[in-house]
């Protein structure tokens, strides 16, 4: 027995004497691309909190600053005094001796080992440097959590978005966008962390959330506005059953008790009808939109100038927006607006002097491009209550801020206020999922020494909008609204037993099947629909490439589908005629995909522009000049074809002569 004893006491000294950053080895490890802080450099400093290790093997100190430069194309890495650590390299790497290593990048600290690359912008062809931070989950979350709710708030709160972040992060940890934006999770590295946010993290650690045994899309957003949303009604898609449509009486402000109204109003006329377009010079600059300094409308211009309507936003004006309606009478099951119709007159300057006038028409469009349009921070939400037009200005007013599906921050914070706790908040808005642990260990980075912020929630705002573009796609279930909310007097046990997995179907390993693919263009609108069938749900990737390869425009990304004639629509204002090709990509529920090519025929016809006379007698001479010999004699309101411009001439046909004419006498016709 002493012997048995003995062994045994062995056996638990052994086990004591496992380094500790040992027990990590189970936490999965996320790689994020830094874009948030750091935005687009082709220089950074970095400064290395710790021993390191570079791709070639080269050691670098604790305290060593360096600069990292793109050179010819190149990435270089030099200290401050001039030494050169690595150069001409297409990627370098940097390892730390030690898990309580951190690295500075721009004055910002990250834990974890960082891979540096080179990053192209494919519409200005500017080369940038992206650092990706690769970190074990547990470390990464204690530089969102904080980021994503403000640390002071109730534990329990913290709890649930600490699990809700981290079942978003395995989920999407693959993804090849997954940067620490708000387009996935907003990652602030070491200079956010708080000991509250860490302690949510370390007594929930491995907590996820499943259904089915699989991870779910554990999305959430600032405020649902008093009542929550599907998934299918916000991206469309398959509905997903742990997503439901309730009523959520905790969500609200708790400074002033509403549920965080928002308003847009706008003129409708904002210039004058009366403006001589031919001459803009005199007033271009001094004449005002109405709503001139009103965002709404800067966010308007930036959206024509992003969507290929306008060139420079400095050279449109709006003069009139005829409608801004969304259509309150035809709601999703969560009462959200799902359509909506624009009318808009703007003015493009083409020259000095002149402008064109150009209508902008959407009719029966999404709201998410009305949204996109306006601007997601004025228009924080598809909770829309009212949208009208009432003595010549346009009034739309709603509640809420965020697409309103999975959790609602807000509400998690007023919960746990009430006494529920996180088991709870998480099983309001996710019924039917269940939280399981999915592994143990602890975070490698060392939780001695970090920043710790100052004792204020005014520093961090909850986020509005936290979701993967494309939602995933499961078997649509019925979504019964069974559940009620829990109210401060209910017990606050977690008496919740898990929800039981369902074994997992066969897998499906056939992709899905693309047929019947069909091209059709509509140059006076300048779109191109692309048409085809699938033969099952899952997931489409479509990117239209030219006759090198390059891709040119995406129409689809892991967009969610239903079995059916799919219609995608492809903008082609700026691209030139010839031979493109579609890559189609069809993704099965399991994973399993194909991928077939098509080409695409684009073949613009010559734009005719037409012109009218305005002269009592117009001399069309052989050359652009008044020293030219003249052709023929144009009388008033001869109608002539306008070849080109040079300078202050127009080229211009009239009948079987072709010659040039001054810009000042020709009126352009519409």
């Amino acid at each position: 027995m002493i012997k048995l004893m003995s062994i045994m006491l062995i056996f638990v000294v052994i086990l004591c004497a496992i380094p500790q950053q040992m027990k990590a080895d189970s936490i999965p490890m996320i790689e994020v691309k830094l874009v948030n802080y750091l935005g687009n450099k082709s220089s950074i400093t970095v400064v290395f909190n710790g021993d390191y290790t570079l791709t070639n093997g080269t050691k670098v100190s604790k305290g060593t600053e360096a600069v990292m430069s793109i050179v010819n194309s190149r990435l270089k890495l030099a200290t401050k005094s001039g030494q050169v650590l690595m150069e001409n390299e297409t990627s370098i790497n940097a390892t730390p001796a030690h898990t309580d290593g951190n690295l500075a990048i721009n004055d910002r600290g990250y834990y974890g080992s960082f891979q540096f690359v080179m990053e192209k912008d494919t519409k200005t062809n500017n080369i940038y440097i992206r650092p990706i931070n690769k970190v074990d989950v547990e470390t990464y979350l204690r530089g969102v959590v904080p980021q994503e709710m403000p640390a002071l708030w109730s534990m329990e709160a913290l709890k649930a978005q600490t699990v809700a972040a981290r079942t978003y992060a395995l989920k999407h940890k693959n993804d090849a966008n997954m940067v620490d934006t708000i387009a996935k999770q907003v990652y602030g590295g070491i200079i956010g962390i708080h000991p509250r946010s860490d302690n949510a993290i370390q007594e929930t650690a491995g907590m996820v959330l499943k259904y089915n045994n699989s991870l779910i899309d554990a999305v959430f957003s600032a405020s649902n506005g008093g009542k929550t949303e599907v998934n299918s009604s916000v991206w469309g898609g398959t509905a997903l059953p742990y997503f439901a449509v309730v009523e959520d009486a905790f969500d609200f402000n708790p400074a002033t008790k509403d549920k965080f109204p928002w308003a847009i109003q706008l003129k409708q006329q904002q210039l004058p009808e009366t403006l001589d377009l031919n001459d803009a010079s005199t007033w271009w600059v001094t004449q005002k939109e109405a709503d001139a300094n009103n965002q709404v409308l800067k966010n308007m211009k930036t959206w024509l100038k992003n969507e290929g309507y306008i060139d420079d936003v400095n050279t449109v004006k709006i003069i009139r927006i005829s409608k801004l309606e969304l259509n309150v009478s035809a709601l999703t099951s969560g009462g959200r607006v799902s359509k909506g119709t624009v009318n808009i007159d703007y003015l493009v300057k083409t020259n000095e002097k002149a402008v064109e006038k150009k209508t902008l028409v959407l009719n029966d469009t999404a709201a998410s491009r009305i949204r996109a349009m306006v601007g997601i921070d004025k228009m924080p939400s598809y909770l829309v209550d009212v949208s009208k037009v009432e003595n010549g200005s346009i009034y739309i007013q709603g509640r809420g801020n965020g697409h309103g599906v999975g959790l609602s921050q807000y509400g998690a914070r007023n919960r746990a206020d009430a006494g529920q706790s996180y088991q709870q908040i998480l099983q309001f808005y996710f019924p039917k999922a269940a939280l399981i642990k999915e592994y143990s260990g602890i975070v490698s980075s060392s939780q001695e020494n970090t920043t710790v912020k100052k004792d204020t929630e005014a520093s961090v705002t909850p986020s509005q909008d936290k979701k993967d573009t494309e939602a995933p796609v499961t078997p649509s279930q019925d979504k019964k609204d069974t559940e009620a909310p829990v109210t401060p007097t209910q017990d606050k046990k977690d008496t919740e037993a898990p929800v039981k997995i369902a074994i997992p179907a066969k897998k499906d390993t056939a992709a899905p099947v693309i047929s019947a693919f069909k091209a059709s263009s509509d140059y006076k609108k300048n779109r191109s629909k692309l048409s085809m069938k699938i033969n099952k749900s899952g997931k489409m990737t479509i990117a239209i490439k030219d006759s090198k390869g390059k891709i040119i425009s995406t129409l689809a990304k892991n967009k969610a589908v239903k079995s059916g004639v799919l219609n995608f629509d492809w903008n082609i204002s700026k691209v030139a005629n010839g031979t493109y090709t579609a890559e189609m990509t069809a993704e099965n529920l399991d994973g399993y995909k194909k991928t077939i090519k098509q080409k695409v025929s684009i073949q613009k016809p010559a734009k005719e522009k037409k012109g009218s006379v305005k002269a009592t007698v117009l001399n069309m001479r052989e050359k652009a000049t008044t020293a030219s010999k003249v052709i023929t004699r144009l009388k008033k309101k001869q109608t002539v074809v306008i070849v080109a411009q040079q300078g202050s001439w127009y080229k211009v046909k009239y009948g079987s002569k072709t010659g040039y004419v001054s810009t000042k006498y020709i009126t352009v016709l519409k």
